[in-house]
């Protein structure tokens, strides 16, 4: 997380259109330029445009303005008052637009971008979109600011097209539990036409608490020139940043003039901590050795797209969390800085990546994915968060020259022994295979690591490895796979979890230092009108019985602020007609008991025999034969009841339920997507998980709005809407006789 100086304005406000229309509508940033339906479609492609007035207030001689914009999908071009002040390609890193010379006059003046998310074969990633295995939407989808800058200034990292230089990078070059050394590096700027003076102080904070304090530059620096200041911070009795105890400092930056007038203000957020990879050490984080398990992101919401508020980003990292992982893999392209500061803030670990997937362009192509190594790289260096560095094409033939040039990149951009690049092809400094590759187990290549970046999906799917997803060639039978969506019933999602369960404890037994599961959240994919029902989660965030999988293995002393660990245990059941009388529970407790209508079936311990690997297996009961009735499953911990949960057979729906599922943030003051969940419940309070009912969301209140459909037919019992605004007040929705529901934020 950085934080500029006060003198950003956070341009939020614009209008909009699809290029050619004759009217305009007022938008708000993050924006999507049209709405899909639930499955991802219609998606459009074209030109849009935005626009906007724009002006500096008082500018003073020397001073600059740049616009710096977090990501316009995918080809922009920035005209001010019709001049064209600049283009550039490439849709998920920012870039900046100096606009100095226009704003010195202190006028208002237009500013209008015009974007273009068509098929661009030079653009990572490259792919056509209708044979793409993901949606790269479109519009300005991150923040826009307009920066004012002192004619002596800290740069910024991301736009200032330095290697391994520009803005703030921190590095940690030894660290245990009595010591740690810091290597601190500042470039800062000369924008004026004149020789300039000036200080530069450097803080280190935990909280309130002062660390360590430097001070230097205390020379001249020459016009129009820069100058990288070091320090070299030393910290006693460091807390040290992990998975565990993500503990987080702030670098406080204050750059002064002669007079001791501040002139510009950084603050960097950070995390002390070191990392080794290897075959036979594992992961090892501050020289302690860790297996997490993980997940692999898509970052779109549905109907939104990638148009997400801070808090909705957040949010996300939460549910990765809460689920049992410890780490995700960002497919495949590089997400939002608020998505990495909350993994820094909840300890998720973070594979990073540059946009690729099953596709190399020419000479321009691979140019462009060098350019986006280095941006990525330098945008997020400083999150303690991310460990490895996919600079590779996800599935794709890559010739030894590229693959050589983009580690390479890595290391001159993050020097030092903690960087660590990654591919599917092994030239890097870590191998990344996913299981349906089949080398998990029998690849070896010395001291050489291996992660399983991807496992539980296609390996289920297909006869193939992956390579012929358009065609689906050699389809398994659609009975065993992974992919089910919750309207799809009990026995859909219990071979779902079956399957991650059997991955998992494979997964487990090779030597890899963690893996990443396919997939976290369900996702629409270009090729296919239909969404991949991969997740744990659908797409609306509600999750299915494999989430509470995930969950159990978890040990129960984990937990941590902003995040809910402690004992799971779930019944992997509807307990309805045609459910099976063999109960599966998921649980990370020592025994489990289950009753039928207050009849024990028995206590028993875990299936350790058929899943020798995993920390936690699922327990299982026979019924005998399904009866209607509730089922009452009990967890002991050291021989104590410590957790309940109860399934009952349901009737008929009596009642419609209205939750909003905020995950304990507060709905943001400025802007917010919130998912809104209308339940049908019976006279016992219990999910109908009956589908096919219409739910329909009446009234938001003032300041927000429904995205997307507001009528919608319920999935598994539930009816999901997205709305999207600030503020509080009164949401109201019915479904055909039931009483009208209603929830105030």
């Amino acid at each position: 997380m950085t934080d500029f100086s006060s003198k950003t304005q956070t341009l939020s406000e614009w209008s909009f259109r699809l290029c050619g229309a004759a009217h305009w509508e007022d938008v708000r940033i993050p924006h999507t330029p049209f709405v899909t339906d639930p499955e991802g479609g219609p998606h459009w492609q074209g030109l849009c445009e935005y626009r906007r007035c724009i002006r500096a207030e008082n500018p003073q001689a020397g001073e600059s303005f740049a616009l710096h914009f977090h990501g316009a999908m995918h080809t922009a071009r920035v005209l001010l008052d019709g001049v064209e002040l600049a283009r550039h390609s490439g849709g998920y890193l920012p870039f900046e637009v100096d606009v100095t010379q226009a704003l010195a006059d202190g006028a208002e003046h237009e500013l209008i971008v015009v974007l273009d998310n068509r098929d661009a074969p030079d653009v990572p990633p490259g792919k056509p979109l209708a044979e793409l295995d993901f949606c790269w939407f479109g519009g300005l989808y991150r923040p826009v600011e307009l920066r004012r800058l002192a004619a002596l200034h800290i740069s910024d990292a991301a736009t200032a097209g330095l290697v391994a230089g520009g803005g703030v990078f921190v590095r940690t070059i030894r660290a245990d539990g009595q010591m740690a050394e810091l290597a601190v590096r500042v470039h800062v700027c000369n924008g004026s036409a004149k020789a300039l003076a000036g200080s530069l102080e450097m803080r280190v904070l935990r909280g309130d608490v002062e660390l360590a304090r430097g001070i230097a530059l205390s020379g001249v620096l020459e016009a129009g020139t820069g100058e990288h200041v070091s320090f070299s911070p030393c910290i006693a009795n460091p807390a040290l940043w992990s998975p565990d105890s993500p503990a987080l400092h702030t670098l406080e930056l204050t750059l002064r003039g002669p007079e001791g007038e501040v002139l510009d203000r950084r603050c960097e957020r950070f995390g002390i901590r070191t990392l080794k990879m290897s075959r036979s050490g594992g992961l090892e984080i501050n020289g302690r050795r860790v297996r997490p398990r993980g997940t692999n992101r898509h970052q779109d919401h549905p109907y939104a797209g990638y148009a997400l508020p801070a808090a909705a980003q957040r949010r996300d990292a939460v549910r990765i969390k809460e689920a049992g992982f410890d780490y995700v893999r960002l497919s495949h392209y590089p997400q939002s800085p608020d998505f990495l500061d909350a993994c820094d803030e909840l300890g998720i670990l973070v594979m990073n990546c540059i946009p690729g997937w099953q596709y190399c362009g020419g000479a321009a192509f691979e140019d462009a994915c060098a350019e986006a190594a280095r941006e990525l790289v330098r945008r997020d260096r400083n999150h303690p968060c991310v460990i490895l560095w996919e600079l590779s094409l996800n599935e794709t033939q890559m010739s030894e020259a590229f693959m050589e040039r983009m580690r390479a990149i890595g290391h001159e951009e993050f020097p030092g022994g903690q960087m660590f690049t990654c591919g599917w092809m092994d030239a890097y400094d870590v191998f990344i295979h996913a299981r349906q590759h089949g080398r998990i187990h029998s690849w070896l290549n010395g001291e050489r690591a291996l992660v399983v970046s991807e496992y539980g999906d296609w390996e289920f799917y297909a006869e193939n490895e992956g390579f012929d997803q358009a065609t689906g060639a050699g389809l398994l039978p659609e009975a065993h796979n992974s992919r089910a969506r919750r309207i799809d019933g009990e026995a859909k999602l219990l071979r779902q979890a079956e399957n991650f369960a059997i991955a998992l404890d494979d997964t487990l037994s090779s030597p890899a230092i963690c893996d990443g599961q396919w997939a976290m959240f369900d996702y629409p994919r270009g090729y296919n009108p239909r969404q991949a029902a991969c997740g744990v989660m659908d797409h609306f965030r509600l999750p299915k019985y494999a989430y509470h999988f995930y969950r159990s293995q978890r040990d129960i002393r984990e937990g941590g602020p902003g995040w809910r660990g402690g004992v799971e245990l779930f019944i992997a059941s509807d307990w309805m007609p045609g459910s099976s009388p063999i109960v599966r529970v998921f649980s990370n407790a020592e025994e489990v008991e289950l009753f039928l209508d207050g009849v024990s079936l028995g206590r028993e311990r875990p299936m350790c025999a058929d899943y020798p690997h995993l920390p936690y297996p699922p327990f299982e009961f026979d019924a005998g034969t399904f009866r209607p009735g509730q089922l009452r499953a009990l967890a002991y911990v050291g021989g104590r009841s410590v957790a309940e949960h109860i399934v009952r057979s349901h009737g008929e729906p009596v009642a419609l339920h209205l939750w909003a599922d905020t995950l304990g943030i507060s709905p943001d003051a400025a802007d917010d997507l919130l998912f809104l969940h209308a339940e049908l419940r019976d006279v016992s309070g219990s999910i109908c998980v009956c589908s096919g009912a219409l739910v329909e969301l009446d009234s938001c209140p003032p300041g927000w709005r429904c995205v997307g459909a507001a009528r919608v037919e319920t999935e598994a019992g539930v009816a999901s809407f997205v709305v999207r605004g600030s503020g509080r007040g009164s949401f109201t929705a019915h479904s055909g006789g039931l009483a009208q529901a209603s929830l105030r934020l």
